[in-house]
């Protein structure tokens, strides 16, 4: 029997930390209609300083580093 892919229940998005600028990639739960925008603390991966985000859903896994982009 085929398995079912499921499609994942989360948007990426990316954020900067406010201390040292580095870009990271948090996973925000996705949703069907509105949610209201709320403050969320997240821990930077490269200074492990706390800094917030305002997002309009939980974060439900993350920072990470985002991928490294090759200049061909």
């Amino acid at each position: 029997m085929p398995q079912v892919q499921m499609k994942p229940s989360y948007i990426p998005m990316t954020i900067s930390c406010d201390h040292c600028l580095q870009e990271q990639i948090v996973h925000m739960q996705a949703r069907t209609g509105f949610w209201q925008m709320a403050h969320q603390s997240v821990k930077c991966v490269r200074c492990e300083k706390y800094f917030e985000v305002m997002i309009p859903d939980a974060i439900v896994a993350g920072p990470f580093l985002p991928p490294k982009v090759s200049s061909a």
